[in-house]
């Protein structure tokens, strides 16, 4: 039998202990089937910008110039990421590098031997699809740790995610170091 709905005053609501709580009526408006959460709403994200894990003896590579591709199984924003964050796992624990880039490669594409990995990318013996050119490569002032990423609603990634605004305001390239 389907449940009836009540009228619109106070409600009186057991818990699972068998005590009686006073339920007021919603009084904002919300989504049909969605009760408010509480939570502060999503920060705004720029598509420009990701942050992507990667181990540190890569984002060594990348700095020392020995990797000139980062190699990824996904595409981030549609070809259209312009930056990269580099969220190195531990030991590190840390974003402390943002890296340059532009429309990422397939294999087949890169035709540099210069770099780590890029004849085997090429070669298709990697499971990576898509190869993002290191262009520039900037190093943070102080390196972002996980409790302060919190802080801009970012947790270390998986695999990537978007950077908010209000990071990439508070962390301007113009204010890191530029190693190339």
């Amino acid at each position: 039998m389907p449940a009836e709905r009540s009228s619109r005053q106070n409600l009186k609501q057991a818990t699972l202990d068998g005590a009686l709580v006073s339920v007021s009526p919603r009084t904002s408006p919300h989504k049909a089937g969605k009760a408010p959460s509480g939570k502060p709403s999503k920060p705004e994200r720029l598509t420009t910008d990701a942050v992507i894990s990667i181990k540190p003896e890569f984002a060594r590579l990348i700095s020392t110039r020995e990797k000139n591709h980062e190699f990824r199984k996904y595409e981030i924003s549609k070809g259209k990421a312009e930056r990269l964050w580099l969220y190195e796992s531990g030991p590190v624990s840390a974003i402390r590098y943002v890296m340059s880039t532009s429309k990422p490669k397939t294999q087949g594409q890169v035709n540099d031997s210069t770099g780590i990995g890029n004849d085997d990318f090429d070669a298709g013996k990697k499971e990576s699809k898509f190869g993002y050119p290191v262009l520039g490569l900037w190093e943070l002032k102080e390196p972002l740790k996980p409790e302060e990423m919190r802080q801009y609603g970012l947790s270390p990634p998986q695999s990537f995610c978007y950077v908010p605004k209000t990071l990439a305001d508070a962390r301007k390239l113009e204010d890191m170091e530029q190693l190339f």
